[in-house]
């Protein structure tokens, strides 16, 4: 059995000895310095060990990642108004430099880069038992701080970029360009994939396939700045070149690193397949044994926030149901574009993505509709007590369609004209804009029950992601070769995604050369990878967020950004409070 990364591994103690400053004159008992531990295959290992904290302690199973990489895109509403996620979802004036999500996300990442930057210009002078396991160990640090400054440059743009520990509190610092922290990054990646291993027995860490995945994700993404905003084609090819060579390797050499398509979309995101993930090129571990998770009481909490409301509704538990997750305030609802999106008649992706029926739980009681309440939210015609649900029958139904006869259905519903304007936007009655579709993707049913402690892994690189960036990079090389082209990779995935039975539609999801542009790149990256912490970052490396938000576009519910701004999250004040040089450095453009 396969085992994970333990989070903690003397984190607290490794942390406060290599990273702070101390005086000569202050007392060390232990006489320990970073130096003469880091100078072992143990202390090094665990330094490594190290640099992964903050991916699943602070990132990755916590919402301000979430906010920050699927927030403001086309693809979600914040229906629940006044929370602190407003100002990442909406682009309002809340959104400025003292942003408590912006400072934390900027300090934890550059803790992540510290860490890596002190083993790899450390690990050279380490004497290991095997010198695989040292080369592989360097690889899984450049992994990371690839990892970190990828999202360093997509959050902030151009700031920072030490490739060297620092120790104590940094009082002045330069910015670097975006050339310079992808010449950086892809670097990293590309001697990543020369030294790590195939395949890793511990779950969790970085191997070939995941810094191939990194590399392809990176490559594209600076082709498409040269693009779009360097207006530069030609060194672009380069990169889109790079991105499909590597999205290629993964696709063409599954069995050698160890990563396949499941059958179907469904059992991507079934709870059964989440410790072990077949498709998963990388991902972010979360232990079973809360005593292992850095935040032991709430280490993965995703499973909450794209849920709409549905406890105490229609005879439904006032705690929630685990399948389903819990209800709360700052909801993710699901622009009509993405539900629109989706042809759910043929397409498999969105049943599979998204719930839109809640079910009377099997020990529930039978529920007449006695609710006065419930009567009035859903705006039913009958008179109370009238009309009866039994346990495993539907409660309340959510749906992307119009429902004619909703008034008289025995069960609540909000179907697609109370969810939305015929605008596009979302109601702001309060009855209305809490019920919607949920994303299912991050259920965790093996969890208590009213409880933060989500167990789940969260997958952060998949192998369908590669058969998209292949497709991207194709159409924008023109590739014309037979089995190699934009339609060819893309209908791998849209076969899979098939409703095949009672009537196969397979036929009908496949899709020509003739009709791939950029957007429909776009449309197809929503429907396969929506909520996984990837759509803002499509739409800014694309320039597309302008295009997208706003009134008579993708999300009109956005009326606040500004393309000028809003491609980029402000430095800190506080981390321009300490500089020195603080105004030579400056605040990002607006802030």
């Amino acid at each position: 059995m396969k085992t994970k990364i333990k989070s903690k591994l003397l984190f607290v103690a490794l942390s406060a000895l290599a990273f702070n400053s101390c005086s000569l004159d202050e007392y060390n008992p232990s006489g320990s310095t970073a130096d003469n531990v880091y100078n072992t295959e143990a202390g090094m290992n665990t330094l490594v060990n190290a640099s992964y904290y903050n991916f699943s302690t602070q990132f990755y199973g916590r919402e301000d990642i979430m906010f920050l990489t699927e927030g403001g895109s086309d693809l979600w509403y914040l229906s629940g108004r006044g929370t602190y996620a407003d100002q990442l979802l909406t682009y309002t004036m809340k959104l400025d430099a003292t942003v408590g999500q912006v400072k934390n996300t900027w300090q934890r990442l550059y803790e992540i880069v510290n860490y890596a930057n002190a083993g790899i210009n450390r690990i050279g002078g380490v004497k290991y038992a095997n010198e695989t396991i040292k080369q592989g160990k360097e690889g899984e640090l450049r992994f990371v701080r690839a990892y970190a400054y990828y999202l360093i440059a997509e959050t902030y743009g151009g700031v920072t970029l030490r490739t060297t520990e620092t120790t104590g509190v940094p009082l002045t610092a330069t910015r670097s360009s975006l050339k310079e922290f992808y010449n950086l990054i892809i670097g990293d990646l590309e001697k990543a994939v020369q030294l790590l291993p195939n395949k890793q027995t511990d779950y969790g860490r970085a191997d070939k396939k995941a810094a191939y995945g990194l590399l392809a994700r990176t490559a594209l993404t600076r082709a498409s700045y040269l693009e779009y905003f360097e207006n530069n084609k030609t060194e672009a090819a380069t990169y889109y070149q790079k991105a499909l060579d590597a999205a290629k390797t993964l696709i063409n050499n599954q069995a050698t690193y160890g990563c396949s398509l499941y059958p179907t979309f469904e059992e991507v995101f079934l709870p059964a397949n989440n410790k072990n993930n077949k498709e998963a090129l990388w991902t972010v571990t979360h232990s079973t044994n809360s005593a292992l998770n850095g935040q032991s009481s709430n280490p993965n909490r995703l499973f909450k926030w794209y849920n709409a409301k549905y406890t105490n509704l229609c005879g439904m538990p006032s705690s929630e149901v685990l399948e389903y997750g819990r209800d709360n305030s700052r909801y993710m609802m699901p622009t009509k574009y993405l539900l629109n999106v989706f042809n759910e008649n043929i397409d498999s992706r969105y049943y599979s993505s998204f719930r839109e029926a809640q079910i009377l739980p099997l020990t529930a009681s039978a529920y007449k509709w006695t609710s006065t309440a419930d009567i009035a939210t859903f705006n039913k015609s009958f008179a109370a007590g009238s009309v009866t649900i039994q346990p495993g029958d539907t409660a309340t139904f959510y749906t992307k369609k119009s429902i004619a006869d909703k008034k008289t259905c025995r069960y609540g519903v909000k179907d697609i004209n109370d969810l939305y304007k015929p605008d596009g936007t979302i109601t702001t009655d309060a009855a209305s804009n809490i019920y919607y579709p949920s994303l299912r993707k991050f259920r965790d049913p093996n969890r208590l029950v009213n409880s933060d402690a989500g167990t789940a892994d969260v997958i952060i690189m998949r192998l369908a992601e590669m058969y998209l960036i292949a497709a991207e990079a194709s159409y924008k090389l023109n590739v014309t070769t037979a089995g190699q082209t934009p339609a060819d990779y893309i209908n791998v995935l849209r076969t899979r995604a098939a409703i095949k039975t009672p009537v196969d539609h397979t036929a009908e999801m496949q899709v020509t050369n003739s009709q791939i542009d950029l957007n429909f790149i776009l449309d197809e990256r929503a429907r396969e990878l929506c909520g996984e912490h990837l759509r803002w970052l499509d739409l800014k490396r694309t320039k597309q967020l302008e295009n997208r938000l706003g009134p008579g576009k993708q999300n009109p519910d956005i009326t606040s950004f500004d393309p000028t701004k809003h491609y980029l999250r402000p430095v800190p004040q506080a981390e321009l409070d300490i500089l020195q040089n603080a105004k030579e450095y400056g605040q990002n453009p607006g802030y």
